[in-house]
């Protein structure tokens, strides 16, 4: 069965996702702020299939948690949730390794989808460590994404990209 780390502050949300969660036949895990999200990121006995985060945290930000979770649980995708979704948000977000962005108020459809697409990834410690494979793997979870995570990875691919011809980057 798969399992999902949630980190968010509002008790009925998280609620709410555990209750989805447990609808699309996936355990959940859910902490209410940064420091215990690290404490469970840090304990790496339990693998995780997804870690969903709110960015705006009482104790810290949603961003840096994003940082975190990639430093710690690198093959283990990150998407984050927030009421305040705007585009410079979600291009930091996925600069970070965020795999997708999702506004509140959530649409139990698209959590459903993103659910779905994850499910079938191996969890971190199960992960393949061929990078052929692994590759594999991310590239079947790229179209997992929002329209606009994609949308938004390929511009930031082909800024790069001119960036690297151009001679912009070290």
């Amino acid at each position: 069965m798969p399992r999902a780390l949630l980190i968010d502050d509002e008790p009925d949300l998280r609620t709410l996702l555990t209750l989805a969660l447990h609808r699309h036949g996936w355990q959940a895990d859910a902490v209410g702020d940064c420091t215990g999200a690290r404490h469970v990121l840090d304990d790496t006995a339990t693998p995780y299939h997804l870690i969903l985060t709110d960015l705006r945290l009482p104790d810290g930000d949603g961003l840096e948690l994003v940082r975190y979770a990639r430093e710690r649980r690198p093959l283990t995708p990150v998407v984050v949730l927030t009421a305040y979704g705007d585009i410079d948000t979600a291009v930091q977000a996925v600069k970070l390794g965020a795999h997708d962005f999702l506004t509140k108020p959530l649409r139990i459809d698209r959590l459903a989808q993103i659910l779905e697409g994850f499910a079938q990834c191996p969890p971190e410690r199960d992960a393949p460590v061929d990078p052929a494979a692994l590759r594999a793997a991310l590239e079947r979870n790229r179209w997992n994404q929002s329209r606009t995570a994609r949308e938004l990875g390929w511009t930031l691919a082909k800024l790069r990209y001119w960036m690297q011809r151009l001679g912009l980057t070290q």
